[in-house]
């Protein structure tokens, strides 16, 4: 993993980010809290960058400060499924459950855009476990939200037909980032839906039938009929 180290003043800065993004965490000014807070090491780490893979040991918990982490599995067919992304102001449930019961990490994990974070190692995230009552509370209310977002996805991926759900990621997206232009490949569409990049190919043509959409290399755009299939 490429990292970059942040300069003591701007250390400074993302310590108040960290404080803004997970505000429970500023109401513990414990000495033994600023001890495991002045162990953690903050980065800097590029987009791609692979943080995590299946299988490996689980050293390090992160806390996000900027960007997005996407959490996948692979398939034994070479497909990829997006189980879920990690923003600031979350934490990673597959990296508590390594943690937690000292197993290897379940998913794969990289970051989708340049990040920063703050990375405590095992040892510390144990202490903190342990002494600091904000801290269990931030765990606790991340699992639990981390597991309502996959058990809708398992819903959506077992019950909506994957037409449906290709249009409303799309209609999402383009909300997300308000633009009628995505810049985005078949092959990362499949990857976001746990399908092939030639089913996606032939949904999209559909759409782009349907005058829902305008294909173009590596992007697609808002057509002539902008009321997605779908969508209210």
């Amino acid at each position: 993993m490429v990292v970059k180290p942040l300069l003591s003043s701007s250390r400074t800065v993302s310590i108040r980010k960290l404080y803004e993004l997970y505000p429970k965490l500023s109401d513990d000014q414990s000495t033994n809290w600023q001890a495991v807070l002045d162990n953690a090491h903050i980065l800097n780490v590029p987009a791609d960058t692979v943080l995590a893979a299946a299988g490996t040991a689980c050293t390090d918990f992160m806390l996000l400060l900027d960007g997005t982490v996407r959490i996948y599995q692979d398939a034994e067919d070479g497909r990829e499924m997006t189980l879920y992304r990690i923003a600031p102001g979350d934490a990673c449930l597959m990296s508590l459950n390594s943690l937690l019961h000292d197993r290897p990490f379940r998913a794969n994990a990289s970051a989708e855009t340049d990040i920063s974070l703050i990375l405590f190692k095992v040892e510390d995230f144990q202490e903190a476990m342990r002494v600091s009552e904000a801290f269990r509370m931030l765990i606790l209310t991340s699992l639990a939200d981390t597991v309502c977002t996959i058990v809708q996805n398992f819903y959506t991926t077992a019950f909506e037909p994957l037409d449906m759900r290709l249009a409303c990621y799309l209609g999402r997206l383009f909300e997300r980032r308000q633009s009628d232009s995505l810049d985005i490949t078949h092959q990362e569409l499949s990857q976001e839906l746990g399908t092939t990049r030639e089913v996606v190919s032939r949904l999209l043509k559909k759409l782009e039938q349907q005058q829902c959409i305008v294909l173009k290399r590596g992007k697609i755009l808002v057509g002539e009929n902008r009321q997605m299939p779908g969508k209210s």
